[in-house]
């Protein structure tokens, strides 16, 4: 009987996205020709894992990118890839301990984020809850699978140094070298790092891991070569490690021995009981469920129909931006001079008390936006790059149905967005006031599938 759980690779691609290989494990379920599958043989998770892991290692994609030469990622392009073999998986990556036994748990904790992946969880050997998706932690054990990679890809320096070409040697005199000439080749992964961290943080943060690998395995090395007991080990600095709680042998320990008291701090709780008898939903519940349901909805959608209407076509990205500006004068202030933002107060004096939200509370984009275009009140080009928003032909007959006195605060909205514009231009200069707003731009393009 084959386990529910599936493992595919992302067919549509491109040399100039942030990533050119993307794969994942996937619960049992049915799948486009968009997402191939694969499999290994014999079919279990723990080999399914290293293939995973290797497939989104930052070494691989490297080499993914210098074979895609359209927007497909095809069978027989995947099959030519670079995959490691996988006794290499069984070397040691310090004693005790397989690189195989130091990915599986790192892929694990990355995959295993939802309940429907519970299958793929229990044949790795672990039966107990999700992991809670953690950013932070997530940023850094990738980072550690793929310094792993980078070791197992390039091997050791003196290997390097004694087997390498006269050409390899003078391009990069040491693997590291190689590491940061492969990392500069993801451009946009650069981009945003310097964008929200004014460094490349995942370059110094894979080579800063990398670094410390290197340094346990020359020290095994060098005392193998004297005839010592090699002893040093990677620790990783994140706490709890990544991955279920270990014993000291590294296996997995069940839940049923896990402290209630002090639960790991990066996993679900169990899930409750079934309850005897259906649960009652709020009736807001539903309500949110319906759009316009809000005095605040249909505000919202008053300005948004007005920021089209004084500023013709715009990105879906600078609609959401104008939007937000509207719906959060404080936000709005923070980018127009003194006499805008006093004009900008007498225009709030007169709008509808509903339009402006409060801080951390959604002004739901997306659901307007494709309320209004359903409307015919707005054209929306879903298949442009920026998927431009422009007026419908019943936007003022929708409008009229609407709250009134939302113009002159949008008029100030989009004042402040040709400033944002211009401050786009070079991040470096921005105020840390004025660049914390546009950090929580980012996020919301990020929630509403805008991102770069």
């Amino acid at each position: 009987m084959h386990p529910i759980w599936l493992t595919a690779f992302r067919d549509i691609t491109n040399v100039t996205n942030e990533r050119t290989m993307v794969s994942s494990a996937l619960g049992d379920s049915g799948v486009g020709n968009n997402a191939p599958l694969y499999d290994v043989s014999p079919r279990v998770a723990a080999a399914a894992t290293m293939l995973l892991a290797n497939f989104d290692s930052l070494a691989l994609d490297w080499a993914a990118r210098l074979s895609v030469g359209g927007t497909h990622l095809n069978y027989f392009i995947v099959r030519q890839l670079p995959v490691l073999s996988p006794e290499v998986f069984l070397e040691e990556a310090h004693p005790r301990q397989t690189y195989a036994e130091l990915i599986a748990p790192r892929v694990l904790e990355l995959t295993y984020t939802a309940w429907d992946l519970e299958p793929f969880a229990r044949d790795l050997g672990y039966e107990a809850p999700p992991f809670i998706w953690n950013q932070e932690r997530r940023f850094f054990i990738r980072c550690e699978l793929d310094a792993a990679f980078f070791c197992l890809y390039l091997g050791e320096r003196e290997e390097w140094e004694q087997k390498g070409s006269r050409d390899l040697s003078a391009y990069f005199p040491t693997p590291r070298d190689a590491v940061a000439y492969i990392m500069d080749a993801f451009p946009i992964v650069k981009r945003k790092d310097e964008e929200k961290h004014g460094r490349y943080r995942t370059k110094d943060t894979i080579l800063e891991i990398y670094d410390e690998m290197a340094r346990v395995s020359g020290e095994n090395a060098a005392a193998v070569a004297v005839g010592r007991q090699p002893t040093a080990r990677y620790q990783t600095r994140l706490n709890p490690p990544p991955g279920p709680p270990c014993d000291a042998q590294g296996n997995f320990i069940p839940m049923a021995q896990w402290d209630p008291a002090n639960w790991p701090s990066h996993v679900h709780q169990p899930k409750e009981a079934a309850v005897a008898r259906p649960q009652e939903v709020p009736v807001a519940v539903f309500t949110a469920m319906i759009y316009p349901s809000t005095d605040a909805d249909r505000a919202i959608c008053a300005a948004a129909l007005a920021v089209v209407e004084q500023s013709g076509i715009l990105s879906s990205m600078e609609h959401l931006d104008a939007l937000l500006l509207a719906t959060q004068p404080e936000w709005c202030k923070a980018f127009l001079d003194k006499r805008g933002q006093s004009a900008l107060e007498v225009a709030r004096k007169s709008a509808p008390a509903a339009l402006f939200v409060g801080q951390g509370q959604s002004i739901r984009w997306k659901e307007c936006r494709n309320y209004l275009e359903k409307l015919g009140a707005l054209t929306v080009a879903h298949g442009g790059k920026d998927q431009p928003i422009g007026v419908g032909a019943a936007l003022a007959s929708t409008k009229a149905r609407l709250p009134k006195s939302v113009d002159e605060v949008v008029k100030y909205a989009l004042a402040a967005l040709v400033r944002i514009r211009e401050l786009r231009k070079d991040l470096s200069s921005v105020p840390q006031a004025q660049r914390l707003i546009l950090n929580a731009f980012e996020e919301q393009h990020r929630l509403c599938g805008l991102a770069a």
